[in-house]
């Protein structure tokens, strides 16, 4: 895709199609609401776009540029399309999910996958942690649709709730506190920074999906 200088660069990762209406990479039938989804199963289009997740985060350079820029969210800093009619003060809420690098429907899945791993070692926040976040939102009836501000504030709020169950040091605890879903500021910018921090403190960077 183009670039300008405002754009978010991923580093080695390649830019996928956007996803518009829930669906992710362009896969027709996927999204959590959609009945084709399947998560958890080896088929269906949950499993086609977790392989496509997999591999276009399977660098750990790719992954730090990503937490990077969640953590750096801004509506100049993610148009995907540098031809877009944006304003640079506009907050990312004003901008279609579609027109942003990544959609924030990519990012749930990428929480998706990084919590699913996170069972097997711990790095989920064990009992208590973000295995129940993940089951609501394969369940689509808590976060759906993310175009809903309620829903994306029922998910970050979740998500924060559940921090202190990564062992994360006081500066990062003050970070997440800082995350307000309920003022006046740019909820996408929220939600993105939230994910970040989650990210960030899961190992992310290190461990993959």
């Amino acid at each position: 895709s183009s670039s300008s200088s405002s754009s978010m660069s991923l580093g080695m990762a390649p830019s996928q199609p956007a996803a518009e209406g829930g669906e992710i990479y362009g896969v027709p039938g996927s999204g959590w609401s959609s009945p084709d989804w399947n998560w958890g199963y080896a088929s269906g289009t949950g499993h086609d776009c977790a392989a496509i997740c997999r591999a276009r985060w399977g660098t750990e350079e790719a992954r730090a540029a990503l937490v990077d820029a969640l953590l750096k969210s801004s509506s100049s800093s993610l148009v995907l399309d540098a031809d877009a009619d944006t304003d640079t003060d506009t907050d990312s809420a004003a901008i279609p999910d579609a027109a942003l690098d990544p959609p924030f429907e990519e990012v749930k899945l990428i929480l998706a996958l990084a919590w699913q791993r996170g069972r097997w070692d711990g790095t989920d926040g064990g009992r208590g942690g973000y295995g129940a976040v993940l089951s609501a939102m394969a369940s689509a009836d808590r976060y759906e649709p993310s175009s809903n501000p309620d829903r994306s504030r029922a998910l970050i709020g979740d998500m924060k709730s559940r921090f202190r169950f990564l062992g994360p040091s006081e500066a990062e605890s003050a970070e997440m506190d800082g995350v307000d879903p309920e003022g006046d500021g740019d909820l996408d910018a929220a939600r993105r920074k939230c994910a970040g921090l989650v990210l960030r403190a899961m190992g992310f960077v290190r461990n993959g999906l």
